[in-house]
């Protein structure tokens, strides 16, 4: 053969073999086909991510082993594993925005392990195709918050949110002030309380906070209540009816506009039984709102300084009810619980009245009122002295003083007055004036009350003050009618009306108790059985009349009740001459009447409330 055939034969030859290279070059070795779902073509934002997912198939008898060529910001996951023959595999691509550069345009490229010249990448129109885009603005709104005076809010600078976003303001009030209002863009949204929430922010806001002045005002600052001591009760002290022990309340105010927070009451002292039974003064009290603290008393009076029950004669010190509020804010309420014998106001409680400011037993209201009597006589049985002067004194011996007494009819005191009907009338005593004196009458029917002349010696006083606080009588029981009185007033400390007018134990409304108010019924005296009074439940202040001395005579062991004491009223049996009067003498009750000039002692009572 020679060389030109030869030549032309590898020509050939070379020629057919590049063909066939050619031919097998178009047929990838290894295929894409995206999976629906997750498409090559996609937007990601900055702050976004994409999945991208391709069924990749060896298309080759041969096996491989397959590895993406990188690309920033893409991380593959699967194919890593040898393909076989018509073997297909998941190549998933997670697409980072925030790590791209920019758009990606083609690929992914995976090659043969180890030969990086034998790659494909998926066919036209399935390549990846990443645009990276910007993310749309967050919106973002700016809470302003403030606070009036007398206090502050936290935050307390502006606050920048996203939508939907819940913000929490703390207020703070200074001392003796409190959180009045929450205003929301000027619009009142909440009264009170310390916290204010926002929440589903949508809008630019502001939020501001006001003070107020912040106030305790409690209903009394002193409450009196009654032991429970019921006949036939185990309560140890002196009985009756009238010592019922109804639970009384106690308003606190907050007069301010600001809001007191963390409201709280403690009890010190109180007697044993008494409790705090219900308290709705708890948390947070608004301005302008009220509430109650209510007392419910036991069968214990309150102790003395000695830590004994004062119903042994003594005067109690005060329990304490206190009420607190953030800021310092601080009340004290004296709470005093009492029975018979009692020190209070002056005197010894004999008389109690526990239906006061009651709606039911179980709803009153303020301190229960009731009567004492005066500690010491405000005269001595002995020497005693009259029950009405003339204006003149020192004349008097051997129980009576008939020159300086003067006998006067005064209206509406008698045992037999009522405040519908009184004894003696003012036309009685019309026609007694123009008949005892010749002076013009300056009175009229209104100076003078119509009393219950048994039982409200108040009244009676008040009666017989009006007449002698009017005039010194001049009267003689020596001498013949009519007489010429002169401008008062007598002198208070010449009878026994006028004794009680004084000031005694820094009180001045004292006055001289009428016949039933000093014991029980005796002699006509008219006394309803059960009427409370100074025989039947002060039996340790009544002395024995005969014992040695018997000021010291009683269970008190001092300035104790004994013999005879004048009354306020009147005798219905010749009136202008004639008054009631108490025979005080222990486990021997005596009432009578007697004329005015018999020298007896006094001793006052007054109405506490």
């Amino acid at each position: 053969m020679d060389k030109n055939n030869l030549r032309n034969k590898i020509l050939t030859g070379i020629t057919g073999l590049a063909l066939m290279g050619s031919a097998q070059a178009g047929i990838p070795v290894w295929t894409f086909a995206p999976i629906a779902g997750y498409p090559p073509t996609v937007s990601v934002t900055t702050t976004g991510k994409a999945t991208i997912k391709y069924t990749v198939t060896n298309q080759s008898h041969k096996t491989h082993i397959l590895r993406m060529k990188p690309i920033q910001g893409i991380t593959p996951s699967g194919c890593t594993s040898p393909l076989g023959f018509h073997e297909a595999c998941t190549l998933t691509l997670s697409v980072t925005g925030s790590a791209l550069t920019g758009d990606v345009i083609g690929g992914p490229e995976l090659c043969e392990q180890g030969n990086s010249s034998l790659c494909y990448q998926p066919g036209q129109g399935n390549t990846l195709a990443i645009h990276l885009t910007q993310p749309p603005p967050v919106q973002r709104y700016t809470v302003i918050p403030s606070a009036g005076s007398n206090g502050r809010i936290s935050p307390n600078s502006s606050q920048v949110v996203t939508p939907g976003a819940t913000l929490t303001f703390t207020a703070t009030a200074n001392a003796g002030y409190g959180v009045h209002q929450w205003l929301l863009d000027g619009k009142l949204v909440q009264t009170g309380g310390t916290t204010y929430q926002l929440t589903n922010i949508i809008a630019n806001h502001t939020v501001r906070v006001t003070f107020g002045a912040v106030t305790l005002t409690p209903s009394a600052t002193t409450l009196a209540l009654a032991t429970n001591c019921q006949p036939a009760s185990s309560c140890t002290a002196t009985q009756n009816a009238a010592l019922t022990g109804n639970p009384r309340q106690i308003t606190i105010t907050n007069w301010g506009s600001g809001s007191a927070t963390n409201v709280s009451v403690t009890s010190t002292g109180l007697p044993s039984g008494t409790t705090i039974s219900s308290n709705t003064c708890t948390g947070t009290l608004n301005g302008g709102s009220s509430c109650i603290i209510t007392l419910t008393p036991g069968s214990v009076a309150s102790s003395d300084a000695g830590n004994n029950a004062c119903t042994s004669g003594t005067q109690p010190v005060a329990g304490t009810v206190t009420i607190t509020a953030t800021g310092g804010l601080s009340i004290r309420v004296n709470a005093y619980v009492l029975g018979y014998g009692c020190q209070y106001q002056g005197g010894y409680i004999f008389a109690v009245d526990d239906t006061q400011g009651c709606t039911s037993s179980t709803s009153c209201t303020g301190s229960i009122v009731g009567k004492v009597v005066s500690l010491t006589d405000q005269y001595p049985v002995t020497p005693g002295i009259i029950w009405s002067s003339n204006g003149d004194t020192g004349h008097g011996g051997g129980g009576f003083d008939a020159a300086d007494v003067s006998e006067d009819l005064i209206p509406g005191v008698n045992e037999t007055s009522t405040p519908s009907n009184p004894s003696p009338s003012y036309s009685d005593f019309q026609t007694f004036f123009q008949n005892t004196y010749t002076n013009m009458n300056p009175f009229s029917a209104s100076s003078f009350r119509a009393c219950q002349g048994n039982l409200d010696g108040q009244c009676n006083t008040d009666n017989i003050l009006t007449f002698y606080n009017t005039f010194i009588t001049n009267y003689s029981t020596a001498g013949t009618p009519p007489f010429t009185a002169t401008p008062g007033p007598t002198p208070p400390a010449y009878y026994s009306g006028g004794l009680c007018s004084q000031t005694i134990n820094g009180y001045m409304d004292w006055y001289l108790p009428a016949i039933c108010e000093m014991g029980p019924e005796f002699g006509s005296s008219g006394c309803v059985a059960g009427t409370q009074n100074i025989f039947d439940n002060l039996p340790a202040l009544v002395g024995v009349v005969g014992s040695p001395d018997p000021g010291t005579s009683c269970s008190l062991g001092a300035n104790c009740l004994t013999g005879f004491y004048h009354s306020s009223t009147q005798s219905s049996a010749a009136p202008a001459f004639n008054a009631w009067s108490q025979y005080y003498n222990f486990g021997n009750n005596f009432q009578g009447t007697g004329v005015k000039y018999y020298l007896y002692g006094v001793r006052c009572t007054r109405a506490f409330q």
